[in-house]
């Protein structure tokens, strides 16, 4: 297993500064299929398995007088099987995603994005892993851990090579989840009828979840001023809407709506003129890509962001995207799509 540095939600799930002003990219490079080092098995029967045909494609971001530009392809995973939520590692040189084997099972895998090579974080037979991100301190790792026989995953801490792995809360069955900036709340999808959103103090003795509200999405994405995140619920219309929990309080304060059915978005820092760094949100709707801003000041009286056009994802090549990633530095982003 190849060593990585300093690495920074159920299947199927980002904080940067964008750079100064620069002129757009290329369009015109082609996706560059992966070639793993260590390939991970492929789902002869992805039906059978439970796991859809997912890839992950990265372009080129670059950005013109505030605006983000889409430019060249620069490779991704693109196999047959399962390869999805990817998560861009802080130090700007790899890429973690969860990737599916015959079994259905999941591991954690690492893109070097300099040489397209890949290799296993995790390889637990009979076990899987899911979401895995970089948490903001304590650990180099986080994932969703299943055990064998079902799912009743927790959230999970580890080191960079997996090893000293271990709960991170109490919550189970837990989908998907996100730290606050200090560590010491997790924001959860808890499964269940119906499935919840659930706040919980890592600090208390014994664990209480909190419930914050019912039929939550799957993006999470903490604020940039790390004490809020912002998390989406289900609309009356089957679409979804993003709100701003504050990790202290439990509270949720009423947001904005994505464009479309959309529930899934990427979050990065989006400096702007005046007193308050704003945030910037990237989603898709219906083939096409969006970019809003909203301010990151917890005390602005309204959330609501003038989506822009980007890019016509169709003529990049892309079809049925969900999640979206995008790098620290905000040069980079990512796409998964069906096969």
């Amino acid at each position: 297993m190849r060593q990585f540095f300093a690495l920074a939600a159920a299947a199927g799930l980002i904080a940067c500064s964008p750079p100064e002003t620069e002129a757009p990219a290329e369009r015109d490079a082609p996706v560059i299929p992966v070639t793993m080092t260590e390939t991970a098995p492929v789902a002869a029967d992805e039906e059978e398995a439970g796991l859809p045909g997912t890839d992950i494609h990265i372009f080129a971001l670059s950005w013109l007088d505030g605006r983000p530009v889409i430019g060249a392809a620069s490779g991704g995973v693109i196999r047959p099987g399962y390869d999805n939520q990817p998560f861009f590692t802080p130090d700007g040189g790899g890429l973690l995603y969860t990737a599916g084997d015959e079994t259905g099972e999941t591991d954690i895998w690492h893109l070097d994005l300099a040489s397209g090579e890949t290799a296993p974080i995790t390889r637990t037979p009979g076990e899987s892993e899911y979401s895995p991100r970089v948490p903001p301190g304590e650990a180099a790792l986080s994932y969703i851990y299943q055990p064998p026989g079902g799912y009743a995953g927790n959230a999970y801490l580890a080191n960079a090579d997996n090893s000293d792995r271990h709960a991170a809360e109490d919550l189970a069955p837990v989908g998907y989840y996100l730290f606050s900036g200090d560590m010491r709340q997790v924001v959860t999808f808890a499964l269940g009828e119906p499935n919840s959103l659930q706040l919980i103090d890592r600090m208390m003795d014994p664990q209480e979840p909190v419930h914050v509200a019912d039929n939550p999405g799957r993006s999470f994405a903490r604020t940039q001023t790390g004490d809020g995140a912002w998390v989406t619920l289900e609309r009356g219309d089957g679409g979804y809407a993003v709100h701003r929990l504050d990790f202290a309080s439990g509270t949720l304060r009423d947001g904005f709506d994505l464009p479309g059915d959309s529930q899934d978005f990427a979050s990065l820092a989006s400096p702007m003129s005046g007193m308050f760094v704003f945030d910037g949100f990237f989603t898709s709707s219906n083939g096409t890509l969006y970019y809003g801003t909203v301010s990151s000041d917890p005390s602005a009286t309204t959330l609501s962001p003038a989506w822009l056009e980007i890019a016509d994802l169709g003529a990049l090549g892309l079809s049925d995207v969900t999640r979206i990633a995008v790098s620290r530095n905000a040069d980079q982003i990512a796409f998964v799509t069906a096969e």
